[in-house]
């Protein structure tokens, strides 16, 4: 889930690119050749249909126009157009999927408002794209040549298919033969030095970082390869086991995960497992487990978390069974604890990593593992039975202690009941104790962080749903009859979305003359506001003048009771407050506005 100020920020971003450069991209991208892209599309008529890529169904209800260049689902009620569908089905943010869809016809954004600095920044870092893909097409002839390095991965267990998949590639054990290379393809010392894939010596001597390795690109979740990891093979001492890329103009290691590219793709339950290392995930792709995300090292970040919130509902730890993997676990869950995310935990054997494991048990006995993963409750337990001795009296009752401070932490009575039983069968300790030092840590904490636990938050005004059909329909025949929006009542309407609709509906017509769909939809970034709007555009009963008229009276009627009702409490707290005239002129407004309403009424 994005949080508000995430929200807030896209559309900061959003703000760098005027609408005629969105609209430029979107316009260059015909949306049934990009959706096509992606699954089966059958002409009908002047629309295409396909069985929808966003929920399982057994009858195509996924619609695309080309005449209007939008799609929409009437089984799931997904909508947008071609940069919402590159939102949703490559799990991008709106700037990024802006960008994907450039890149996929040659279209060059400026950042922000085409200022030459910031112009000067977006080339460097297109030349260290390009430089970037350019080395990995290196790295992958030189290990297609190399007999040792094929012979290490096909020892692993790693198919051609898969070197090939993940782009695996092979350093020699050459000082400078990249630099050699990449000075052929054109790219200036500086820019080569920015990459980071070669330094300099103390006697100004040119040398790659990577020699003798085995070399994993990391892509970005746009398809751009941003960095390296280079593993030391079998038999090789020299240097760390793996070696990463610097940080750069490009790549982070707070905020890149290995695979996420290719994971995005596989999430089909909303899962998606967290490993180690680059063999971890790419032993896993190979027995057919493809949902899994590695963080670079052990630099597992709280940016993570909130990207990973973009893509699953819930996520595994499936790290080494050794301490430092016990280590790596209890960071990584404090941090995502603090999401939006369910968390679980595996624990594997103390000498095995995932990729030893699913080598020795396959598939099945790897899903198997993961299916009895832990919570972060019972993870929590699990440590404080190691602390203690529950042979022993003083371990039992410093367990059960220690045990309620976990159990504070949980905010349902079912959560609460389930676990306290948990700690009761360990300790002997009477469940029903247990449970009420529980809640009473609970009451006290909040007490203390003045917490009121009986606040009633005031209940939502409600409005009719009359009275929101009619908005609806009314704003339907508005987008389809423009004509009728300068007269519109705009005061009658009360969502907030809507009144931001009709007024960028009629700045569109009084800039271009009509209701031009994909620019107005350049004003709107939110995806359930986006899907609102195409829903409307798509629906294909038609709504009548007369229906409209009816709507219009239908919400003038609400609209004046809800006015009448404003009125009424005025007047109500200027008597409290002693203001005599006040409470004259309101109820004379109140009597006028009810005489106008009844001789309404007879007409």
């Amino acid at each position: 889930m994005i949080t508000a100020l995430e929200k807030i920020r896209e559309i900061l971003m959003t703000a760098y690119y005027s609408e005629e450069v969105i609209q430029s991209v979107v316009e260059a991208n015909d949306i049934v050749d990009v959706v096509s892209g992606y699954m089966t599309l059958k002409r009908t008529g002047n629309s295409y249909k396909g069985k929808c890529p966003f929920h399982n169904e057994k009858t195509a209800s996924f619609t695309v126009s080309s005449e209007k260049q939008l799609y929409h689902c009437f089984g799931c009620g997904v909508g947008g157009n071609v940069i919402t569908f590159i939102m949703e089905i490559e799990k991008l943010p709106f700037v990024d999927a802006l960008k994907f869809l450039a890149a996929r016809v040659n279209l060059v954004l400026p950042e922000k408002h085409n200022e030459q600095e910031d112009q000067q920044a977006y080339e460097k870092k297109k030349r260290l794209y390009d430089l970037h893909r350019d080395a990995a097409n290196y790295y992958y002839r030189c290990l297609k040549t190399n007999q040792s390095g094929i012979e290490y991965l096909l020892k692993r267990g790693i198919s051609q298919e898969t070197i090939k998949t993940f782009g695996l590639g092979y350093a020699t054990a050459d000082w400078d033969r990249l630099f050699g290379f990449l000075k052929t393809k054109g790219y200036s010392i500086e820019e080569i030095i920015a990459s980071g894939l070669v330094l300099v010596s103390e006697n100004n001597h040119h040398y790659d970082r990577f020699r003798n390795r085995i070399m994993f690109p990391i892509v970005n979740p746009r398809g751009q390869i941003v960095g390296f990891g280079g593993r030391i093979m079998a038999g090789d001492a020299k240097g760390p086991k793996y070696l990463n890329s610097p940080e750069t103009l490009i790549f982070s290691k707070s905020y890149e995960l290995y695979n996420l590219n290719h994971c995005k793709k596989f999430i089909d339950e909303g899962r998606i497992l967290i490993v180690e290392g680059y063999m971890d995930v790419i032993s896993l792709y190979e027995k057919g487990i493809k949902n899994t995300v590695a963080a670079l090292g052990t630099a597992f970040t709280a940016f993570h978390g909130k990207i990973l919130e973009r893509y699953a509902n819930e996520v595994v730890l499936t790290f080494d069974g050794d301490s430092a993997g016990a280590a790596a676990t209890e960071k990584a869950m404090n941090i995502l604890k603090n999401t939006n995310l369910n968390v679980k935990i595996v624990i594997l054997p103390e000498k095995d990593d995932p990729d030893s494991y699913v080598q020795k048990y396959g598939f099945d006995g790897f899903n198997d593992l993961v299916s009895n993963a832990l919570t972060i409750i019972e993870y929590q337990l699990r440590l404080l039975k190691k602390k203690n001795d529950l042979t022993q009296t003083d371990g039992r009752l410093n367990y059960g202690n220690e045990a309620i401070k976990v159990l504070k932490g949980l905010s349902g009575s079912v959560e609460i009941d389930y676990y306290s039983k948990m700690v009761a069968k360990e300790t002997g300790i009477n469940q029903e104790v247990i449970r009420r030092e529980v809640i009473r840590s609970k009451t006290n904490a909040n007490q203390s962080t003045g917490i009121n636990l009986n606040r009633k938050e005031p209940a939502d005004t409600k409005i009719p749903k009359a009275y929101e059909k009619a908005q609806q329909l009314a704003i339907q025949y508005c987008l389809k009859a423009p004509d009728s929006i300068a007269a519109f009542p705009g005061e009658y309407l009360t969502d907030d979305f809507y009144q931001r609709l009709l007024t960028s509906a009629s700045e569109r017509i009084q800039e271009d003359g009509k209701i031009e769909i994909n620019r107005l939809l350049s004003h709107f970034h939110d995806p359930g506001e986006t899907q609102i709007i195409v829903e409307l555009m798509m629906n294909e009963k038609e709504v009548s003048r007369i229906d409209y008229q009816d709507a219009l009276e239908i919400m003038k009627r609400f609209y004046n009771k809800a006015q009448l009702g404003q009125l009424s409490e005025q007047i109500k707290r200027e008597t409290t407050n002693g203001n005599d005239d006040e409470v004259a002129k309101l109820t004379n407004q109140l009597i006028e506005m009810k005489k106008m309403m009844k001789d309404n009424g007879r007409h």
